[in-house]
C-alpha cells in the first residue's frame, strides 16, 4: 500500500515535506478492523510528528494521520456490531495517511449516508477533541438544558478543530464566543453557531466583559497558546476554567500566577492522542450517543477548506503549516 513513510527537506532546504512510499498492509488484532481508506485529513499533530516532536504512543502505527473515513474490509475475531462493507469514520492514534489502516473497534463511528468520505474524514479528530475538552475536561454537562447561561470562549476558532468546537459547544447549550486574529476570517462562524466574535489579543478581556455584562466566560477552550494566554485568563469569570489544547502560537507565555490564585482560576492541559484505547472508546461512545442525530440532520457538520489528492499530500501539509485555512484540509485517497 502507499503511505507517508518519511520526510525530506524542501528544495530550499527549509520545510520538511512528507514522502509517499510502499509498505505492507497492516495486520489486525482481534479487536481491530482493517479500513480501506477513502479520505483522511491533516492535523497540526501530523506536522509535529513529521519534525520528530510528536511520536505516536507505544504500539501504535508510525505512519502519521489521526483520522480517516473509509470502508471496513476485514474484521478481527472479537469485533462485534460491524460488517465488511460498512462505511465508517475512525479516530486513530496514527496510520491515517495511507491506503489502509488497522483501527480499534471502539474508535469507529458510522458515516452517515448523506456525508461523503471527504466530509467524514474531517470529523473524527475535531469532534472528539471538542467533546473531550468541552465535557470531560471543561465540565459542561451532556444535557444541554444544564448548560443554559454558560458561556464558552474558543480561540483559534476558524481552524479545523475550532469550527467544530463552536458547533458542539452551541449544541451543548452554551453561548459561544469565537476568537481569532481577524474578524473577517471569523465571520463564517456565525453560521456555525457563534453568538459573538472577538479579536484575540490585549483587548480580549475588556471585549469579553462587554459581551458578558461584566461577568466573563465560564470556560475557555484555547487551541493556540502563545503570548495571549494571560489575556484569555483575564476573560474568565472568577473560578472559571481554561483548557489548553494547542500551543501553535508558542509554549512559553508570561502568565500572572497571582491572578490565577486570587481569582481561583483553573488551567487544564489536555491531549487526546496519548489517552488509552479504552478511554478513547468511552469518549467515542459518549460523543456518538450525543451526536448521531445531530450529524444526521446537519446540526453538526464538517467544514472543509480544500480537498487534495493523495499524490499531492505534501501540498496539504504545506497548507496547514502556512495557516490561514478555514476548517479542515482533507486528502482524498
Amino acid at each position: 500500500m502507499k503511505a507517508v513513510v518519511s520526510s525530506a527537506r524542501s528544495a530550499d532546504g527549509g520545510r520538511l515535506v512528507p514522502r509517499l512510499g510502499d509498505l505492507s498492509e497492516p495486520g489486525i488484532s482481534p479487536d481491530e478492523v482493517l479500513i480501506r481508506i477513502r479520505a483522511t485529513a491533516i492535523n497540526r499533530a501530523d506536522l509535529l510528528q513529521l519534525r520528530g516532536f510528536y511520536p505516536p504512543p507505544p504500539g501504535e502505527s508510525e505512519i502519521p494521520g489521526l483520522e480517516c473515513a473509509g470502508v471496513i474490509e476485514r474484521l478481527g475475531d472479537d469485533v462485534r456490531g460491524w460488517r465488511p462493507g460498512d462505511r465508517v469514520m475512525a479516530l486513530l492514534a496514527g496510520g491515517g495517511h495511507a491506503e489502509a489502516v488497522a483501527a480499534p473497534q471502539g474508535q469507529l463511528m458510522r458515516l452517515p449516508d448523506h456525508l461523503s468520505f471527504e466530509e467524514g474524514a474531517a470529523l473524527p479528530e475535531s469532534c472528539l477533541t471538542a467533546w473531550t475538552n468541552l465535557v470531560a475536561e471543561g465540565g459542561l454537562s451532556v444535557d444541554p438544558s444544564e448548560n443554559r447561561g454558560s458561556t464558552v470562549l474558543v480561540t483559534g476558532a476558524n481552524g479545523g478543530v475550532g469550527t467544530v468546537v463552536v458547533q458542539i459547544a452551541g449544541e451543548l447549550g452554551a453561548r459561544v464566543l469565537a476568537a481569532g486574529r481577524s474578524l473577517d476570517r471569523l465571520a463564517p462562524l456565525r453560521a456555525l453557531g457563534a453568538d459573538a466574535l472577538a479579536v484575540d489579543g490585549e483587548g480580549l478581556p475588556s471585549e469579553v466583559r462587554d459581551l458578558t455584562r461584566g461577568r466573563g466566560v465560564d470556560l475557555v477552550i484555547d487551541l493556540v497558546g502563545g503570548e495571549h494566554l494571560d489575556h484569555r485568563l483575564g476573560a474568565l469569570r472568577n473560578r472559571g476554567r481554561l483548557v489548553l489544547v494547542g500551543i501553535v502560537a508558542g509554549r512559553r507565555p508570561q502568565v500572572d500566577l497571582g491572578e490565577i490564585l486570587r481569582r481561583r482560576l483553573s488551567v487544564v492541559g489536555s491531549v487526546l492522542r496519548s489517552r488509552s484505547r479504552q478511554e478513547k472508546a468511552d469518549l467515542v461512545a459518549g460523543f456518538g450517543a450525543f451526536a448521531e442525530a445531530r450529524l444526521r440532520d446537519g446540526r453538526i457538520r464538517p467544514v472543509i477548506d480544500r480537498v487534495v489528492a493523495f499524490e499531492e499530500i505534501a501540498q496539504a501539509y504545506r497548507a496547514v503549516e502556512e495557516g490561514g485555512v478555514v476548517g479542515k484540509v482533507v486528502v482524498g485517497v
